[in-house]
């Protein structure tokens, strides 16, 4: 058998084993998206239920914002069976109720550790156009980030940026040697999520460090004819 003969098997030997590698992680993947999809419909029903009961609105709300984090993940989760993301479904949302939403699901273990969540919303009746989920997954990436990599307080502030944009400012003081650690260990992959979230709201993400600590800024497009 010639040289060329040989190679050519070899090659074909080694496509088939990646083949059956591919098949057995998409399966895995396909496992796993079915898994995590009955429970995030149990627990989407059971906050619906806590809303309705006596005092269980305050808690259903520490919830919400985290389970359409969920449901958009899940919905990535199915689509990378076939190489893609989830498309963006968006739609015309408040972005107070969202940040809220998105605050309060944090606020427990900020609480737990020690450092309090401050929202001050400076800017008035704010719509956006924007798939809820993805929106979710930014200011959840964000909180989560600086809940984890910060120190102190938490202060989130929402201004007009203009006429027709709004800001969102998450601040904290920096942990350095933590920040150090997440450096050294690639992690990221939330900023990054939640910078592609906003991009597809027509926005932007920016996360700056000075002395004093460290401030993400999301700038959102606000939606005409809705004050």
């Amino acid at each position: 058998m010639s040289l060329v003969a040989i190679a050519g098997w070899a090659m074909a030997g080694g496509l088939l084993i990646a083949v059956t590698r591919l098949r057995r992680r998409l399966e895995l993947v396909a496992q796993a998206t079915h898994e995590l999809r009955s429970p995030a419909a149990a627990l989407s029903f059971a906050v619906a239920s806590l809303r309705r009961e006596a005092g269980g609105l305050r808690r259903a709300l520490r919830f919400e914002s985290e389970i359409e984090r969920m449901r958009a993940g899940l919905a990535d989760l199915d689509a990378a069976q076939s190489g893609r993301r989830a498309p963006a479904r968006p739609r015309t949302v408040p972005l107070e109720q969202v940040l809220r939403r998105a605050a309060a699901g944090w606020r427990p273990p900020a609480d737990q550790a020690g450092r309090p969540i401050d929202v001050r919303w400076d800017a008035g009746h704010a719509w956006v156009r924007a798939d809820r989920g993805r929106l979710a997954q930014a200011l959840g990436n964000v909180m989560a980030n600086a809940i984890e990599h910060g120190t102190g307080p938490i202060e989130i502030t929402a201004v007009r940026k203009g006429p027709r944009s709004v800001r969102v400012e998450v601040t904290n003081e920096t942990a350095r040697t933590a920040s150090r650690r997440h450096r050294r260990a690639g992690r990221g992959r939330g900023l990054g999520i939640a910078s592609r979230a906003v991009q597809e709201a027509g926005g932007t993400l920016k996360v700056e460090q000075t002395g004093a600590g460290t401030t993400a800024t999301v700038d959102l497009p606000l939606v005409e004819g809705l004050e």
